[in-house]
């Protein structure tokens, strides 16, 4: 039988490719900061409007890294069964990142740094019964369905049907398999289009990544100065978009300078008003997506919760990391990716 880390390897290949957020209603939302209120009167001026209109509401503790949460929201926004049952009542999202420190310090007892954890609560904010998102069943919407209700009425989630059939559980991997690859067709995997002009050019510029591994994506810095596989780079640095805790990604200058930026698999990175010079009318950007980088002999390996979909309104707002001098960067090309600037 396959083992829960395969099964949420799984999970990770065989979700859908998308960038920014995914479509919120009033039955499946975040909890958003908001000024200076606190996660605990967020949450309790939902939980008052959840008891005006008799929906009982489960949070579900997540993060844009945490592949089974983003399979549960696919689920609450596109399943017809899931959605049906949060008509009924609210499922509300907490990401951990957003909330560092308030998230883990709302229930006692209840870890949710592990993710995704489900908790029932009643419209006092008392936690009434709490699971993980993989015990829902996440190979079948119908699993996911019956689970989310049972939470919403505070009962345990059932033993997903296929737990104990390694040939089902095998067919229904293999279904979403084919689900994503019919979803996956087609996608492009760069996209330009122009915010701006004058000599330094703004573009909004996003990657979607269509294939299951994590993969670097190099991208030049001057698009008239395509990157060449024999590139000579004089100095590098890591960064990070102060926008998002996790949003790391590297610079290198030199004969030509570039940006090295690690997209998740079947993910996407969507940056806003990214400087591009070099960019005339009628233009072109090529983009190199690889299968792997490394510096002086070492490869680059990747941050361990990248997210999954990211989304940059200022890339220049970014605080410097490591950085070092003169280097020799090698990388194997997997595809190259142009477009046409108009």
């Amino acid at each position: 039988m396959l083992t829960r880390p395969f099964l949420l390897a799984l999970l990770l290949l065989f979700s859908v490719p998308a960038v920014g957020a995914h479509k919120e209603t009033r039955h499946a939302h975040y909890l958003h900061r908001k000024g200076p209120q606190s996660l605990r009167d967020l949450l309790h001026a939902e939980l008052s409007d959840a008891k005006a209109k008799h929906e009982p509401v489960v949070l579900m503790f997540t993060a844009d890294w945490c592949s089974p949460c983003k399979a549960i929201k696919e689920l609450a926004e596109a399943s017809g069964a899931v959605r049906k049952v949060l008509d009924k009542g609210r499922l509300i999202y907490i990401d951990v990142d957003e909330w560092r420190g308030p998230a883990q310090a709302l229930f006692q007892g209840i870890d949710v740094s592990k993710l995704p954890t489900l908790v029932s609560v009643d419209f006092d904010g008392r936690a009434q019964r709490n699971c993980f998102g993989t015990d829902l069943g996440l190979l079948s919407e119908d699993a996911v369905a019956v689970n989310l209700e049972r939470m919403l009425n505070s009962q345990a989630p059932n033993k997903p049907f296929y737990a104990d059939k390694p040939d089902v559980e095998k067919q229904l991997i293999q279904h979403q398999g084919q689900a994503q690859w019919l979803k996956s067709k087609g996608v492009p995997t760069l996209e330009v289009a122009a915010t701006g002009s004058g000599a330094v050019r703004k573009v909004k510029l996003t990657l979607h990544n269509t294939d299951g591994p994590r993969r670097w994506f190099l991208i030049p810095v001057n698009a008239g100065m395509p990157i060449a596989e024999t590139a000579k780079v004089t100095a590098w640095r890591a960064l990070r978009w102060t926008e998002h805790v996790r949003a790391d990604y590297l610079q290198f200058d030199g004969t030509p300078p570039f940006y090295a930026i690690p997209v998740a698999g079947y993910g996407g990175v969507e940056l806003d008003a990214w400087p591009l010079p070099g960019t005339p009318k009628g233009g072109d950007l090529v983009v190199l997506e690889l299968d792997r980088l490394s510096i002086d002999g070492q490869e680059q390996q990747f941050q361990p919760k990248l997210p999954y979909e990211l989304k940059i309104d200022h890339p220049e707002q970014i605080a410097p990391g490591r950085n070092g001098g003169a280097v020799k960067v090698e990388f194997k090309v997997h595809a190259r990716h142009t477009v046409r600037l108009k």
